[in-house]
């Protein structure tokens, strides 16, 4: 393909996924409330002593708010519910340019990738209560909690994003040792370096920056990193094996 071939592609796979993310983005702007169940369940899991008088209802304040927290959250579910379109028209881009061979040892690891992206989302989705039930009682009973809606949504999201991007991690250090950069045996042997930089890249991730949401993240993360290694090993024991 000539240069203005390859432009026109990426115009239309641009085109495409512009498409997707406003449809889905009008989507989710109508079903804010449904959305918004979704978010706020880890937080009305929580016993009322926790939550303080609002319970868990969101405040705002000022007369914009609503708006932007409105669309914060649509731009959130646009972003999740297009990705399939736009993710297939990045990778449908990049294709036609990568050998065979690229192509067998890329396509495993894009899905690996989707997949522990889920897994580290879902995961703080679902230890957010525990969070939450922490950070709002660790100064006592002399301390209200009043919770603002634009806080929540940004805690919620970012904590989301956080554990999804670094449960990638683990993957990288894989793809790393597929091309010669890393091996198991190395990565073995730093692995108390490995623990140290593990729990310094939760404490900085974590917008809360406290010791159960560090923990939370840095436990699972070390577990793919071991998992890291015992992939490598296994690829080094494949290709080391004598071929028929």
């Amino acid at each position: 393909m000539t240069l203005t071939e390859h432009l026109t592609e990426l115009r239309r796979r641009i085109i495409v996924s512009l498409v997707a993310f406003v449809a889905v983005s009008t989507a989710a702007f109508f079903a804010f409330n449904p959305l918004m169940d979704v978010l706020l369940h880890p937080l009305c899991s929580l016993p009322h002593d926790v939550l303080g008088p609002s319970g868990c209802r969101l405040n705002v304040l000022g007369v914009v708010e609503p708006f932007t927290v409105r669309l914060k959250v649509t731009v959130m579910a646009a972003l999740i519910g297009s990705s399939p379109i736009w993710l297939y028209e990045a990778w449908a881009f990049l294709v036609p340019g990568l050998t065979e061979r690229e192509q067998r040892r890329i396509a495993p690891l894009v899905a690996v990738s989707l997949l522990l992206f889920v897994i580290g989302a879902l995961f703080a989705y679902t230890t957010l209560p525990f969070g939450l039930r922490f950070l709002l009682g660790i100064g006592g009973p002399d301390l209200l909690p009043l919770v603002r809606a634009d806080s929540y949504i940004n805690f919620v999201g970012f904590m989301t994003l956080a554990f999804g991007v670094t449960f990638e991690v683990p993957l990288v250090l894989f793809a790393l040792g597929l091309l010669g950069v890393v091996d198991a045996a190395l990565l073995g042997r730093y692995r108390r370096y490995a623990i140290v930089a593990i729990f310094l890249l939760a404490a900085v991730v974590t917008p809360s920056q406290d010791p159960y949401t560090m923990t939370v993240m840095a436990v699972p993360l070390y577990l793919l990193y071991e998992g890291a290694i015992l992939a490598l090993r296994v690829v080094a024991r494949r290709d080391a094996a004598p071929r028929g």
